[in-house]
């Protein structure tokens, strides 16, 4: 079974979470080097804003662009940890996998 969107309330604010494949996810650290060093927390952000959040639209559309209009540094670390505990979850074994 797949993995189902999920809300979240922020700081007041309602957001949408949808899942993405586990390949982009690990392409996205890949592309981003969260491992060592020149590491791109920004970019890594923005795209997972914008690939994750259904809504609110601007969210989407804008990614990290949206708090710095806000002028809120604290929604979007706490919307990271979110998003990063939601794509991690195991969804529903469909029973297709092997037990073990």
């Amino acid at each position: 079974m797949a993995k189902q969107p999920k809300e979240v309330t922020i700081n007041g604010i309602k957001f949408k979470l949808q899942p993405v494949k586990p390949t982009w996810y690990w392409e996205l650290t890949e592309r981003c080097k969260l491992t060592g060093e020149n590491t791109k927390t920004t970019k890594f952000m923005d795209e997972l804003f914008k690939n994750v959040v259904v809504e609110p639209v601007g969210v989407r559309n804008d990614g990290l662009a949206y708090f710095d209009a806000e002028d809120d540094i604290k929604t979007p670390g706490e919307l990271l940890s979110e998003i990063i505990s939601f794509l991690m979850e195991r969804s529903r074994p469909s029973g297709s996998a092997a037990q073990g």
